[in-house]
């Protein structure tokens, strides 16, 4: 965000700024189209994605009181919104059951230190455990206080809930957001990371991978108890984050959905989601993977519809089969086709597979409907199988960082050789050729020795990382050539590097010396730097504003200062009066009052940042 010094603003300078300036990108260059995978919702993750933690919160784990037994696998009985009916529950066969929900469970203590507030609807006893303490008799509506240091996370065990009034409505708010938790209940920290990204891919935040999803009562709600489900995150969240930010939303529909589920979905999307936003529509998620089961469930629908060939190839049947009758819904549904995005899927490795699913898409046999995709989507990561050859070879104990990052970067010229045998087939099908996940694939599915895991993490955190991922994204995009590759989405965003793989462009949010995030921020952003008469969300102070524009006039500020001075000004440079919502530490809340439309100035500590009101 373009910012000017108060001490030299006049209107005449505010004039030639916004009336005298060209529109159009600052740079030069052709957009480079940048997504980002988001980490699935658990409660262990260093991805803070909500202010109320118990949001987060792990499903319940059953336990009988005074056993060390951990998890004692009894069922209990849970009331529409998740909350057991009765505890002790006592289903009268095993003994009688409590409850306990796990927040912030990791070895690292990613969630930050406090005062919590604590409020329990309902009639019965709490106790916490770990980073908090404390005991309650319930409804309690109080202050906990939280030390990360103590390790481990933190319980919220429930020891009695009574049958005629059972506890419910549980919320763990984080320090500073008691006043707007419910209303916005994203965690600005969180929100600044996506300010690059024109796409969000909720893959993981669906539970796309083995979902059980079958009908529409089947998914999650935003007033369950928590979002960490295997239904995945309620659709609302996923269109209030887009909408909030202004991003396209990709979404995987479950390999099980019926077409009801498909239609409601369908409609949910198209009634709720910014009809100014794409929307990428994607049936299930590497279906071709046998690690998932919707591998197994393609392959076994594919053979009950009597498809030839072998198991493999009756589910690259269905699979297009059913990808067209999920695009025909939603474009059924659809009143404007060009919001959405017809994704097909494929292997980025075998661009054959990529062909024979495309022409099986095509054939009226499969697609009587005749609907027509929009992309082909490929995974072309690199390094993918290099350190299992490591292992192989008998070199995990010897072998160097540096020289893993050598073999790394070798490894560059399979994934561009992937990229141009599928931009090929693409192109002979009349599709673009986008990503749906990508970036390093340093993972040893074979040789999980700790040094070893060590020296692959130490390589996705050293600085030559940055170096390879600019190599990478210069050739997706095409650097030099006329016809550029399309969407690229990370995987993934923010998580924790284990020996299943280093997938997060950070480890902790705010990590923004990351190699791989300098990467993109160096090599992919500056390609997409808005025009000046475009509203953007995030500058390059870390000074976040949204939502931008706002149709309501309202707008958030996280800033991070001490003691914020805020100014609105008009295009003239005249004051603009303004209602102070709400002001909590490092973040301001307003309202302009004006009852026009347009672009404004908030001064924030003698800078400026543009914003836009589309309030009428």
């Amino acid at each position: 965000m373009k910012r000017l010094s108060f001490s030299s603003f006049s209107v005449f300078w505010l004039f030639a700024l916004f009336f005298c300036r060209p529109f159009g990108n600052i740079h030069a260059q052709e957009p480079r189209p940048i997504g980002l995978n988001l980490n699935g919702v658990v409660d262990f993750s260093p991805e803070l994605v909500f202010v109320d933690a118990f949001k987060m919160a792990r499903a319940w784990t059953p336990f009988e009181p005074g056993s060390s037994v951990w998890d004692s696998g009894v069922d209990i009985a849970l009331g529409p919104n998740g909350y057991p009916l009765e505890i002790p529950y006592d289903n009268g066969i095993d003994p009688p059951q409590n409850v306990r929900a796990l927040l912030y469970f990791s070895e690292e203590s990613y969630f930050p230190s406090g005062l919590y507030h604590l409020i329990v609807s309902g009639t019965g006893h709490i106790n916490l455990w770990g980073a908090a303490s404390g005991s309650f008799d319930c409804p309690v509506d109080t202050y906990v206080e939280v030390d990360n240091t103590a390790g481990g996370g933190i319980s919220i065990d429930i020891t009695e809930s009574q049958a005629s009034d059972p506890i419910h409505d549980i919320h763990f708010v984080m320090p500073g957001f008691d006043d707007t938790y419910e209303t916005e209940p994203f965690n600005p920290d969180f929100l600044s990371l996506l300010g690059d990204f024109e796409t969000l891919r909720f893959m993981d935040w669906m539970m796309t991978n083995n979902s059980p999803v079958i009908s529409w009562e089947d998914r999650n709600t935003p007033d369950y108890y928590t979002q960490t489900l295997a239904n995945g995150v309620s659709y609302e969240y996923i269109v209030q984050l887009c909408n909030l930010l202004h991003k396209n939303a990709w979404i995987c529909v479950p390999h099980q959905a019926d077409d009801n589920f498909i239609t409601e979905m369908a409609r949910f999307f198209r009634d709720n989601l910014d009809p100014d936003l794409k929307i990428y529509v994607e049936y299930s998620n590497e279906v071709w993977n046998g690690i998932f089961d919707q591998n197994m469930y393609v392959e076994e629908m594919g053979a009950a519809l009597g498809y030839s060939g072998q198991p493999w190839e009756q589910g690259w049947q269905y699979y297009a089969k059913r990808t067209a009758d999920v695009h025909h819904i939603f474009e059924t549904e659809f009143e404007d086709d060009s919001r959405l995005v017809k994704v097909v899927a494929s292997q980025a490795s075998i661009s054959w597979i990529s062909n024979y699913i495309l022409e099986k898409y095509e054939d009226p046999f499969y697609n009587p409907s005749g609907v027509q995709a929009d992309a082909l989507a490929i995974a072309p990561y690199f390094g993918a199988g290099l350190a299992d050859n490591i292992g192989d070879e008998g070199l995990s104990a010897t072998i160097t960082v540096d020289e893993i990052l050598d073999s790394l970067e070798q490894s560059l010229n399979e994934s561009f050789l992937w990229m141009d045998e599928q931009k090929a087939v693409a192109d002979e099908h009349n599709v673009e050729l986008i990503a749906y996940e990508g970036g390093q694939h340093l993972v040893s599915y074979f040789y999980t020795d700790e040094d070893f895991t060590q020296k692959l993490t130490d390589a996705n955190r050293n600085e030559r990382m940055e170096d390879l991922y600019c190599q990478y994204f210069d050739y997706w995009y095409g650097s030099g050539n006329t016809n550029p590759r399309g969407l690229f989405c990370h995987f993934s965003s923010v998580s924790a590097y284990t020996q299943y793989g280093s997938w997060g462009l950070m480890e902790v949010m705010g990590d923004t010396l990351s190699p791989k995030y300098l990467g993109l921020k160096n090599c992919v952003f500056p390609y997409n730097a808005v025009s000046t008469d475009e509203p953007e969300s995030v500058t390059e102070s870390g000074i976040l504003i949204w939502p931008n524009p706002s149709s309501d006039g309202i707008f958030h500020i996280q800033h991070g200062l001490q003691e914020p001075r805020i100014r609105l000004f008009d295009l003239l440079g005249r004051p603009i009066d303004f209602q102070l919502l709400s002001q909590n530490e490092g973040r301001t809340s307003l309202q302009v009052k004006k009852d026009s439309p347009g672009l404004f100035f908030i001064e924030l500590n003698g800078k400026l940042y543009k914003v836009f009101s589309t309030a009428q």
